[in-house]
């Protein structure tokens, strides 16, 4: 029984072997489909990328046997080294011959490289070049940007020279310019731009630099570099890094902190001491050290010695010693009781350096101490910029011997001196020493005491400040300039001194003449504070601009100008001088009085001044003279002179006109008057002429008929009418009045009978005008009986001549023997001759 049970079980455990080798055999069967993977429609192409988490995978199964395929398909995602990390399956079902969309989400994907491999399994195909069970690919997850510095312990840090070279040493030290080099790391796979800063402090003193822009590759690093500008000191400084907001959310690695150790430097190791060898000396004596230097350090000296005796300083020059040396400089001086000291400076040596030596030196001499205030006294005072200060003090010598001694100050670098004072044991004097003041604000003075034979006591040195003020400052300055004809120039000015003490100022007023200033006035006078001016008048010049200069007499003025200039205005009066055209009376006859107007004019913009009018004839011959007074602008002013017409035809006369130092003439000439004449050559109104006579023929035929009706008398009255006919011709001429008319364009007087009508002819102009009869001739009596007496002629006083040139006929009084002018041809010629 128990072999049967075992036949039994060993039965049984092959079949179950045989169970599990069936369920490992492929899915396929005889009447079963074919699947296979679509290599075209797989979605994700070898080593694509994304930047999420998930991925949506997706392909097609394509069924080839004509019969539904049941399969499964298998995704497994591993890493790059093939460790699988994720498992994805699905059992489908593939309809005959036809296509299965497949899709897995494959999600948590890591950042980096993910290898993605599907399988088909079941009832599958024949895989070719376009279809098969297996695909592998790559998806690459991008990790995002991922800056930070490198840790404090991989940042570079070395020292720098002052020429910017690598000094070579491990350590920092003091003097050393720091070099900073410090990695940016970009752990994303993205690339960064941005900026780094760089901020060292040193002994409270900051150096604050940044990088400008730089850019980091994706998975890369970029290394920066620094240079301060600040010399590291010995002890510690500060370094602090820092990258502008890179965003990737973790700022703890962004930036950096570090303390720095500074060392001291190598430094020179110096030893002083003073050696001497003098014999017998006494106060005064030269005398002489020895300063004996050494280096025993690490580092050459290159810096300043510096040896004093008292006051004195007996060496101050720069002073070199290399290293593991020595030297000796000798240091002479004379004999008194004073103090010797050297010391060396200008670079930093080791503390165990013997920086300083001293030598206190005893001898018996003069001793010097103050005789009154401990600080000199300054005097001149207040003080401008440009001022001398005195600086007096009283010494006594309280010594064993003679003395001398001397006042020392120094300002700005500059050291004055006082004359050389001698004193006797137990005596007193002054020293005073005068300097310059050039600095605005307070001047530190440093004074003291000095002597070659003597001690000085303590305490007679130190510092005086002293206030100096701005300097004073001129301004000279003409306000205003006028010109006048009485005065001529003049101009007002003032000058103007700033706040302060009186001072001498030379001032000078005047004008420029061809571009040089001239002075008339020049004198000095002493200022106060503010303005001092006036008036000048500098007369009649020819210049067109005035000035003024003001200029300070042994001190210094401030920025400004010395002088000033202003121009003259330009107005002036503008004189003419002329006669009236017109003589009053129109024509005066020599020896007649005659009255001429003249007119003098002032056309310019100002008043003109005072002068006098000189009227002559134009031969010379004085014809009066007369003041005339100043016109106003644009104004003028009539003048009359009358005097005896001269014996000239026609007379031209000369009017000068005198004002100041200016002459103006005006000429003009006038005609001398004529008799006036009735000419023959007038045009006769025939007319009335003719009427005339005909009415004397009838007039005549009545009379001679009534003398042929008369008695034996009869024979003398025809005679006698003839001569009534003469009688009341003449009795009817003289019996019109004459008047006198004038000529419309010159103003000639003529006269003409009352009861004449017609055109005159004037015998000056020429000009014809018409005129009118003043009496009706038609209303005169006609005598009718005939005059029985013979009437005396009645004449008028005139004769009638002829003119030699032209035998014009002119009518002049009987008792005129003057010189007669033709109205015709302008002949002028004599009456007695005519």
């Amino acid at each position: 029984m128990g072999r049967g049970e075992a036949s039994q079980s060993k039965g049984l455990a092959v079949c179950m072997t045989a169970l599990f080798l069936t369920c490992l055999l492929p899915l396929v069967s005889a009447t079963g489909g074919g699947a296979v993977l679509d290599v075209s429609s797989f979605s994700l192409d070898d080593f694509a990328t994304t930047e999420d988490s998930t991925y949506d995978l997706q392909f097609d199964l394509v069924e080839q046997l004509s019969s539904d395929a049941e399969v499964e398909v298998q995704v497994v995602l591993s890493s790059l080294d093939g460790t699988p990390f994720a498992a994805l399956s699905q059992n489908l079902t593939v309809p005959a011959d036809s296509t299965l969309p497949v899709q897995f989400g494959l999600t948590s994907l890591p950042y980096g490289y993910t290898s993605v491999q599907v399988e088909v399994l079941g009832e599958v195909g024949t895989a070719n070049s376009t279809q098969t069970l297996t695909l592998s690919r790559t998806l690459h997850r991008l990790k995002p940007i991922d800056i930070s510095l490198a840790p404090a312990g991989q940042i570079l840090l070395s020292g720098l020279t002052s020429e910017g070279d690598l000094t070579g040493n491990v350590s920092l030290h003091d003097g050393d310019y720091l070099l900073t080099e410090v990695a940016v790391v970009n752990d994303g796979d993205f690339s960064w731009t941005g900026t780094l800063s760089h901020s060292l402090l040193v002994q409270s003193t900051f150096d604050n630099q940044t990088a400008s822009s730089f850019t980091v590759d994706a998975q890369s690093s970029l290394i920066v570099f620094f240079n301060s500008t600040l010399q590291l000191q010995e002890g510690s400084a500060t370094l602090l890094l820092a990258l502008n907001s890179s965003g990737d959310g973790d700022s703890s690695d962004e930036s950096r902190e570090l303390t720095l150790q500074v060392s001291p430097p190598p430094l020179p190791l110096l030893t002083l001491s003073f050696s001497s060898n003098m014999g017998e000396i006494t106060a005064g004596d030269a005398i002489e050290w020895n300063l004996s230097v050494s280096n025993s350090g690490t580092l050459d000296f290159n810096g300043q010695m510096v040896c004093t005796f008292g006051q004195d300083t007996l060496y101050d020059a720069p002073f070199s010693l290399s290293l593991q040396s020595a030297t000796t400089l000798p240091l002479q001086s004379t004999a008194r009781p004073d103090l010797l000291s050297c010391s060396v400076n200008g670079m930093r040596i080791s503390e165990q350096s013997m920086s300083s030596v001293s030598l206190a030196f005893d001898i018996e001499a003069a001793a010097f101490e103050s005789a009154g205030s401990s600080i000199p006294a300054v005097l001149n005072g207040p003080w401008h910029e440009g001022d001398t200060a005195v600086f007096s003090m009283l010494v006594r010598n309280h010594g064993e011997h003679v003395g001398q001694v001397v006042l020392l100050c120094e300002t700005l670098g500059v050291e004055y001196t006082s004359n050389l004072l001698t004193l006797d044991v137990d005596s007193a004097g002054e020293v005073s020493v005068s300097l310059p003041l050039s600095m605005v604000g307070d001047q530190a003075v440093n004074w003291s005491l000095s002597s070659t034979d003597g001690s000085i006591d303590s305490g007679l040195n130190g510092t005086v400040m002293v206030p100096v003020a701005a300097q004073q400052t001129l301004s000279p300055k003409i306000t205003s300039v006028e010109w006048d004809a009485v005065h001529g120039i003049s101009f007002e000015w003032s000058v103007e001194m700033s706040e302060g003490i009186d001072r001498p100022v030379r001032i000078r007023l005047g004008y420029t003449e061809s571009g040089l200033d001239v002075y008339p006035m020049d004198y000095e006078a002493t200022l106060t504070a503010g303005s001092t001016g006036g008036v000048y008048t500098v007369g009649f010049v020819d210049s067109d601009r005035v000035s003024i200069r003001a200029t300070p007499l042994n001190w210094t003025t401030g920025f400004g100008f010395s002088s000033f200039s202003l121009s003259v205005p330009d107005d002036r009066p503008s004189y003419s001088v002329d006669f009236n055209p017109l003589s009053t009376p129109n024509r005066p006859l020599p020896g007649q009085t005659g009255t001429v107007t003249v007119q003098v004019r002032n056309t310019g913009d100002i008043a003109g001044a005072e002068g006098y009018l000189v009227v002559s004839t134009q031969g010379g011959l004085f014809l009066g003279e007369m003041p005339t007074d100043a016109l106003a602008a644009n104004s003028d002013s009539n003048y009359q002179f009358s005097f005896e017409w001269p014996n000239l035809d026609s007379a031209p006369l000369k009017v000068t006109w005198v004002v100041a130092e200016d002459s103006f003439v005006g000429t003009n000439s006038f005609q001398s008057g004529v008799v006036a004449v009735e000419e023959a050559s007038f045009e006769f109104p025939w007319v009335g002429l003719i009427g005339g006579a005909m009415l004397a023929v009838a007039l005549g035929a009545v009379i001679r008929i009534y003398q042929n009706r008369s008695t034996d008398s009869a024979l003398k009255k025809p005679k006698k009418g003839k001569e009534s006919k003469g009688s009341q011709k003449q009795t009817k001429t003289t019996n019109v009045e004459k008047i006198q008319i004038g000529c419309p364009e010159c103003d000639r007087q003529l006269r003409v009978p009352a009861d004449y009508g017609g055109q005159v002819r004037c015998p000056d102009c020429s000009n014809r005008f018409e005129v009118t009869p003043r009496i009706d001739t038609s209303r005169e009596p006609v005598e009718e009986e005939p005059v029985e007496e013979e009437p005396a002629v009645e004449t008028d006083g005139k004769v009638e001549i002829h003119c030699p040139e032209c035998t014009q006929s002119l009518r002049i009084p009987g008792d005129y023997t003057g010189s007669v002018r033709c109205p015709a041809c302008e002949e002028v010629f004599s009456a007695e001759q005519a």
